[in-house]
This record gives C-alpha cells, sequence and structure tokens, in this order.
C-alpha cells in the first residue's frame, strides 16, 4: 500500500510568504506614518495661518476705533501718550532689553461691547500690544484709567513672529517711532495717524503685512 503525501510549504516559500508580509507592514506603517505627519503639519499650518487672521482682525479694529484721550494710570497720574508706537519699545520708562516683552504699540480705543451695561464701564479701553522677538500679545485693561490693584489682561495673539517692524502714517509719511502726547483744542487729534502698517516673518508662513486704517484715515493727506 503506497504512503499518503502530504501537501505542504517548502522552507522557501515559508520564507518568501514571510518577507512579502513584511514588506507589505513596512509600506502599510509608512504610509500611516506619512499621513499622520501630513495631518499634523496641516494642522500647525491652519493654526499659523489663524494667529495672521487674529492679528489682522484685532490690528484693524484697534486702529479703526483708536481715539486720543489721555488716561492715567493707577497711582492717578496722567499717562503722557495718548498714542505711542516704537518696535523698540513705547514706554520711556521701561526701556527695552533684548529678548524682554516690551510694549510697541499703546492706545485708547471705543467700541468694547458692554451688552445690556452688565459691568460698570465705559465703552472705552486702554490696550498695548506687546513683543518679545517671538511672541506677540495683547493687553487690556477694565478701565482706560487703572485704578489701584486692577492688573491689565494679557493675551498671546501669535508666536514664531521674527522681524516685526511698526510703523504709523504720519503726514504722509510712514514713521516708526511715534508718541503723541495730550494736547489743547484736539491738537492731539490732529496729530493722529492715518493707518498703521505691521510687518513681520512668521515661522511657517513666511513674510506677512498688515495696514489698519484710523478713523481720521479720510481726513486730510
Amino acid at each position: 500500500m503506497k504512503r499518503r503525501h502530504e501537501a505542504g510549504f517548502t522552507l522557501v516559500e515559508v520564507m518568501a510568504a514571510v518577507m512579502v508580509f513584511a514588506l507589505i507592514s513596512a509600506i502599510s506603517v509608512g504610509l500611516l506614518t506619512t499621513a499622520l505627519r501630513s495631518k499634523e503639519t496641516s494642522e500647525a499650518v491652519m493654526a499659523d495661518l489663524a494667529a495672521v487672521q487674529r492679528i489682522q482682525a484685532l490690528l484693524s479694529e484697534d486702529i479703526g476705533q483708536m481715539v486720543m484721550r489721555p488716561v492715567r494710570d493707577e497711582d492717578g497720574l496722567t499717562d503722557p501718550r495718548v498714542f505711542a508706537l516704537d518696535v523698540q519699545g513705547a514706554d520711556p520708562l521701561n526701556p527695552d532689553r533684548e529678548g524682554e516683552p516690551r510694549e510697541i504699540l499703546v492706545l485708547t480705543r471705543s467700541g468694547w461691547a458692554n451688552p445690556g451695561g452688565v459691568q460698570p464701564r465705559s465703552g472705552l479701553q486702554r490696550v498695548a500690544w506687546i513683543y518679545d522677538g517671538d511672541h506677540l500679545w495683547r493687553e487690556t485693561s477694565l478701565y482706560p484709567d487703572l485704578a489701584q490693584g486692577a492688573a491689565p489682561v494679557r493675551q498671546m495673539i501669535a508666536e514664531g513672529i521674527s522681524d516685526l517692524q511698526i510703523e504709523a502714517m504720519m503726514t504722509g509719511v510712514w514713521t516708526g517711532v511715534v508718541e503723541l502726547r495730550p494736547g489743547r483744542n484736539g491738537e492731539a487729534a490732529a496729530q493722529a495717524p492715518r493707518a498703521v502698517r505691521l510687518s513681520y516673518v512668521q515661522s511657517t508662513l513666511g513674510e506677512m503685512e498688515h495696514v489698519a486704517l484710523s478713523p481720521t484715515a479720510e481726513v486730510g493727506r
């Protein structure tokens, strides 16, 4: 009686199958990794784009509704700046130190919504833009005239910001250092900038520029 031969795989066939399976697995893992990295990159780009749009929106709102109104500090003293702008630091009492946060734009604006008058405040708001060489913040106070112990609220607008420049259009010329002080009979308002230009390099998106018009943009040149 003849012995029945059982069918099976040879060692070579088994090794070939294992190699094919390993190759398919490696390709699948590679595709998955690439897809995840692409998703992370896309999310990062979208986040940076949202930050750029936030800068544009806030700058347009602040400059478009600024008022030439003097304010007082928490000691009751009048702040000599109704509007100030300087990328090296707009606060003369706090000189710029490399890499430290510094005020680059200071102003008072109107149009701060207070639905139903819930909070005991006006629609005016003191605003300062702050930069440290990488991060850009916007600092606001509940009242334009600071009260004792009333700390401003600081919100980060964007990060990865370098080579930042800020200028104001004064009498038809872009100027990088501006400090307007209270005047009589609307003198400060007459000197108000027509526009503010903010330019910088965003780490992902590259060079960016925003121009925001002031309420006096249509007056004169």
